[in-house]
């Protein structure tokens, strides 16, 4: 162990944390439920599969969570309260909560976020004040709602490094209940050491079968059936890709072809492409141009 830091994560792999439970629940983007199996039973560490730019982000996240919270509280007029020592559920000791703030004279929480501001423009973020937000981030605030028994959890943005907007996820009971059971299920998977099946179909599953298997040992193995019908479910749907992208390339270029010379091409229901000259100086790089072609979609339009 090398100080409080290292304490602090070894009781956090005791127990589901608010930051777990989105992957806990098969809900993240991120993770899997059997990478997070893997992590809580030490069999690989838990930033095994953190490139570089993220852990960068995750480390300015940290850094700003306490110009976050000197915000809010100025705007609002409102004192936070630090939390040192994880939080554990009256009931369930395994679930766990390190909580950023808790706002002083309140049963309400306080998360703070920093969030890119082209990721804020999509439709997981709503209206101020209300409770849509990205679904990883509302089930660690409903999960810190359940560990502490409060009312309301602020969920308080920072967005693009000069805004600040502000969330609020209130308590509902049925959906508490929802979220206890299925953490349950997977803290079974652990308690059992039997690890629950891998999404073949996340993004980071190729990435964790390469962190497990990072050699060869030389051996020759038959696989099973299986193996061969996966085989060609495989080789099919890399033709369909193939085929898919070789319509897109062909559709592109008819449309490049009707275009001809002209700038602006407008297709009958609204919307059109655009093609104009772009030239770079040369820097470090040699000088050159090329013509940029894009699809500009009809405001309050579909594509």
């Amino acid at each position: 162990m090398n100080g409080p830091r290292d304490a602090w994560l070894l009781e956090r792999r005791k127990g589901l944390g608010g930051s777990d439970c989105a992957a806990a629940l098969g809900e993240s983007r991120y993770k899997t439920a059997h990478q997070l199996f893997l992590e809580k039973l030490d069999l690989i560490p838990g930033d095994a599969l953190v490139s570089p730019d993220a852990a960068e982000r995750m480390r300015f996240g940290q850094l700003i969570e306490d110009v976050i919270a000197t915000a809010y509280a100025e705007r609002y007029s409102v004192k936070l309260r630090r939390h040192n020592k994880l939080a554990k559920h009256p009931r369930y000791p395994w679930m766990i909560g390190s909580y950023d703030r808790t706002i002083d004279g309140q049963r309400v929480g306080f998360e703070a976020k920093n969030v890119d501001a082209l990721t804020y423009r999509n439709d997981e973020w709503g209206e101020e004040f209300s409770e849509q937000v990205p679904r990883e981030y509302w089930l660690q605030c409903t999960h810190y709602l359940a560990v502490s028994g409060y009312d309301a959890w602020v969920l308080a943005a920072c967005i693009g490094g000069n805004a600040l907007r502000t969330y609020r996820i209130e308590r509902d009971e049925e959906m508490i209940g929802i979220l206890e059971q299925s953490e349950a299920e997977f803290w079974e998977h652990v308690r059992n050491e039997d690890p629950p099946p891998l999404d073949y179909r996340h993004k980071s599953a190729i990435t964790l079968l390469k962190r497990l298997y990072p050699g060869t040992s030389g051996e020759t193995i038959s696989l099973p059936a299986e193996a061969e019908a996966l085989h060609y479910c495989r080789l099919d749907f890399e033709e369909q890709a193939e085929l898919m992208e070789q319509g897109a390339k062909a559709a592109k270029a008819r449309i490049l072809h009707l275009m001809g010379e002209a700038s602006v091409g407008l297709l009958p229901n609204g919307g059109g492409y655009t093609r104009k000259i772009v030239k770079r100086n040369g820097y470090a790089v040699e000088p050159t141009s090329y013509v940029d072609f894009r699809f500009s979609a009809r405001k309050g339009a579909g594509q």
